[in-house]
This record gives structure tokens, sequence and C-alpha cells, in this order.
């Protein structure tokens, strides 16, 4: 019997003619042959292997392997073992990467970072951190000693600086030092406005005129005004009044930055000839500080001494 046949079918042959004389087992060996070749071949309709799967380049400057049709409504997954253990991609979705152990990036030189783990979802990094000139934002306030500490808390931490803030004064305009002490009036030179400000030299009182608007009832009131070289926030301050019958009975201190708007930061009651400190509840920082003098008991009420203690941002 002659059967005409493509040799390539069954598989390879020494033979050149087209023309060949086969029996029946020829040709069952043949088919037994390509039978057991296509066993071992992988369906690309789904299938699983038993063994490894390389990739060979070979002359090629790339080859590709993946899923490149995925869209709206599907999905693709490569699992690790098990469902558990998957690299997995929801199309519109971030990819996720499922570890029930964590997962670790190393290097040639070491481990780098460990991401999650079986009880937690922290990071552990082990070197250093370069941020290539870029944010790290929305950290919490420190609460360990090695945390980070944010901007807010830093700009947010004072110290109370218990050293009195204006250096003595020798002028009510010392340019030096960038203090500008003014008053409603001073009864003389000897009792100018910024000698509640020196240690050595005499009081500021109030002169007659300025008494006399408050006994006809005229505003405005005797004050003394200290502008500062810059904006501070204080967390006390400390006044005494003259040494003489005249007495301060009612008073009080206040701030602006623009001597038009004053904020209320204390109120006191008659103020004693003995150096007493008064603490003061403000976040907000001011250039302008003045006591006014609402009420007092005599001719020329004033002042011997005053100063400001501020809260100073940790630098």
């Amino acid at each position: 019997m002659y059967i005409k046949m493509s040799v390539s079918r069954f598989g390879s042959s020494s033979k050149n003619k087209s023309f060949d004389k086969v029996d029946k087992k020829y040709v069952d060996q043949k088919f037994m042959t390509l039978s057991t070749n296509l066993a071992l071949k992988a369906n690309k309709n789904g299938d699983t292997l038993t063994g490894d799967l390389y990739l060979s380049c070979e002359n090629n400057d790339e080859r590709s392997f993946g899923i490149k049709d995925i869209t709206e409504g599907k999905s693709v997954s490569y699992l690790l073992g098990d469902c558990a253990h998957q690299i997995r991609y929801n199309y519109g979705n971030p990819m996720k990467f499922a570890a029930i152990h964590g997962h670790k990036f190393t290097s040639s030189c070491g481990d780098v970072c460990k991401l999650g783990g079986s009880d937690n979802t922290n990071s552990h990094f082990y070197n250093d951190i370069l941020m290539n000139d870029k944010c790290i934002s929305d950290l919490h306030n420190p609460k360990l000693p090695q945390d980070a500490a944010t901007k807010n808390y830093v700009d947010a931490r004072y110290v109370k600086n218990n050293v009195g803030y204006v250096p003595d004064l020798n002028t009510n305009n010392a340019s030096s030092s960038g203090f500008i002490v003014s008053a409603s009036s001073e009864r003389n030179s000897d009792n100018q406005a910024h000698d509640v400000f020196n240690s050595w030299k005499a009081d500021w009182m109030v002169s007659d005129a300025d008494t006399s608007i408050i006994q006809g009832q005229w505003i405005p009131v005797p004050w003394i005004q200290l502008q500062c070289p810059e904006k501070i926030r204080i967390h006390k301050f400390a006044v005494r009044s003259t040494n003489s019958n005249d007495k301060i009975l009612r008073w009080k201190l206040q701030a602006s930055n623009d001597k038009n708007s004053w904020d209320d930061l204390y109120s006191g009651s008659e103020m004693t000839n003995t150096t007493s400190f008064f603490n003061v509840s403000c976040s907000k920082e001011y250039i302008y500080y003045k006591i006014v003098i609402q009420q007092f008991k005599g001719k020329y009420p004033g002042l011997s001494y005053w100063q400001l203690y501020t809260i100073d941002p940790i630098v």
C-alpha cells in the first residue's frame, strides 16, 4: 500500500523521496511518537507545567512576557504558592503585592527594607533614606525621643525666658537697640518714660496736664508705651509703682501691632511699690506694649520699674 503524506506532520525523516512504501507498523509508530511529543507540550488554552520554564533571549535584544489585553472589568494575578501570596492587578486599580509575612527588598549590599509582616503593616528600613530634596508630609507629632519632629511641632515649641527682655535704656529713643519708649506725658526731665527700664535712674511720672485731663473727665487716660525692635510673645511681666503717696488704683496691660487696635492682656488693681510679677496667657506676638492707668489717687502717678519676659522659640 502506498500513502502520500508530508513527513513533517509525523516527524523528521532522512528520506528525500516524496513517496515511500510504508506499512501499518511504521504509521503506528509515527502516530505514537507524535502523541508523545504533543503530550509534553503546553496547551495554549490552559495547562499545567510540571517542570521549570525558562525563556531564552537568544539573538533578540528584548523578550516580553506577560498579558497585554487587560481591559475594564478584567484582572490578572500571578500566584506564588497560593492566593495569599500573589501579584495582582485589577484594571484601573493599583498593583497589589500580597504576602503573609511581608515584602523584603534586598541588593547585593544587603537588606534594603521590609514592608509589613504577619502581625503588622510597619515598614523597616535598614539604611539611610535619601529623599533627593523631596518632602515627607503628614507626619504626626513626635511621641518617642527618636521620633522625627514636624515643622509645626518645632514652630510651636517655646521656652519661657526668665531673663528680662528690655535692657537698660538711657533715652526714650534707643536707636542702637531698637527700643522706643513714649508716654502720654512726663512730669519733667528727671521723670522720663525710659526711666522705668533703667536700674539707676528715677521714676516715670505723669505731668499736671495729664492728671487734669482725668479730673476733668477727658480722655485719653495716662499711659506709658514700649515699642520693641521686633514682635515678641510674653508669658509674664513685672511692674512697680513709685514710692510716693500717689497710688495707681486700677490699670491694665495692652498690646498692639499697629497702635490702632489694642488687645487687653492683663487688668490689675492697686499697684504696689514693690516689684510684682504677673503671668500672661497669650499666644500672639506683638511689637507694642502699653500700660494704661485707669484710676489713680494723687497728682503724679507713675512707675519706677517695668519689664517684659518673653516666650522664645526653640531654634
